[in-house]
């Protein structure tokens, strides 16, 4: 699709935008916060610069004789960083400047951005969990601390590619390319808030893909930081964040009580969430959190087990990797343990930050991993 013809004059742009006047979260005198349009950290605008971009929205266009020397100074600046366009078309031209909604705004701004990215690659994407089940009326927590995003399966590494001009890198994982492994974690170099890019969400019976053009099918719209985000219906929702609480921890064994009861609530404020889990195919670890839902005996014809969930239930680490690892083909199998026993330099020295060991020698790094492996494994057969 074509683009308009360049206007007479300027439009305010960026890949999110929030009003932040008066907030106690940032110091006096800080007026709108955005993230550009080109790979960069997010800005906050104050005084005469505020107020222009202020202008470039509420008078666009704004033409180069409506400007004086310092103004038209300001513009190229702002042109060099991404955050103005002759085009009034822009995908990312900004019509209103709104307050924060959620109680982090930069964590908003990552949704903003997310999905900002997401569209100029042509990703369909629904982001799930977080403040989102909060604004549903689903729970009453409303921070997180990190971002989900569920994409096309297909386009995962895509996505996970195109945010680490922005700040953030993959961490690397063992099971990349194989059936177990279901989600890029991107750790930010200067964000603060982590994006979780989801191939799939484990606990659906349903294939990647049809689980998620279900989800996208109805999902509903919200507003954060001016940009347009797609979150699960509420009753998707419910039964999405339902199987993520009672999803087993690796090496923790089966679910507590707490986390079931958790679930439950979950399902019990959405109704519909029963017919949900039946489309979505989550009845099969969602049973005991349904029942109160559904007439005695009517679960019984919903059956099927979701991949990559008894090896979760696993009592230790080392058992539920040696289940995952028979579950994969002979020869992913042994590249696998291979990866396991002696992994390359970057799983690691990852491996390395998780257990809390500082160093940057990866054959240290590599003995001490396969150390702690061995310990665990012992631990696990006595």
């Amino acid at each position: 699709m074509s683009s308009s013809p360049p206007a007479d004059g300027w439009f305010a742009i960026a890949h999110g935008a929030l009003d932040v006047r008066g907030s106690a979260l940032f110091d006096a005198g800080a007026e709108i916060l955005m993230v550009p349009t080109d790979p960069g950290d997010a800005l906050c605008l104050v005084g005469a610069g505020a107020a222009l971009w202020r202008r470039l929205i509420d008078r666009a266009p704004v033409g180069d004789g409506d400007l004086d020397p310092a103004e038209r100074e300001m513009l190229a600046q702002m042109s060099v960083a991404g955050l103005v366009s002759r085009d009034p078309s822009h995908p990312a031209r900004v019509l209103r400047l709104d307050p924060p909604t959620l109680s982090s705004p930069l964590h908003e701004l990552v949704y903003a951005l997310t999905a900002r990215v997401a569209a100029q690659h042509g990703i369909p994407c629904v982001f799930t969990k977080g403040p989102a089940l909060f604004l549903q009326g689903l729970r009453e927590r409303e921070h997180s601390g990190d971002v989900d995003v569920w994409c096309d399966p297909a386009q995962g590494d895509i996505l996970a590619a195109a945010l680490e001009p922005w700040g953030w890198s993959r961490e690397p994982d063992p099971w990349r390319g194989t059936s177990v492994h279901h989600t890029a974690t991107m750790t930010p170099q200067r964000w603060g808030c982590e994006i979780d890019v989801h191939r799939r969400f484990p606990g659906l019976t349903l294939a990647d893909a049809d689980a998620l053009a279900i989800v996208l099918r109805d999902a509903e719209p919200m507003r954060f930081a001016g940009v347009e985000i797609r979150v699960p219906r509420a009753d998707t929702h419910a039964v999405l964040a339902a199987v993520h609480a009672v999803r087993p921890v690796i090496g923790a064994g089966p679910r507590t009580r707490a986390t079931s009861d958790t679930a439950a609530l979950l399902l019990a404020r959405a109704p519909g969430s029963l017919d949900r889990a039946r489309e979505l195919g989550a009845v099969g670890v969602l049973r005991d959190e349904l029942a109160p839902l559904a007439p005695p005996g009517s679960l019984d014809g919903d059956h099927g087990v979701p991949r990559d969930w008894a090896w979760r239930a696993e009592s230790s680490r080392a058992r539920a990797y040696w289940a995952a690892l028979r579950g994969e083909p002979p020869t992913t199998r042994a590249r696998l343990l291979l990866r396991f026993v002696w992994p390359p330099d970057d799983i690691a020295l990852a491996s390395a930050r998780r257990a809390g060991e500082a160093t940057d020698d990866p054959d240290r790094a590599r003995r001490r991993r396969l150390v702690r492996g061995l310990r665990e494994w012992l631990r696990a057969r006595g």
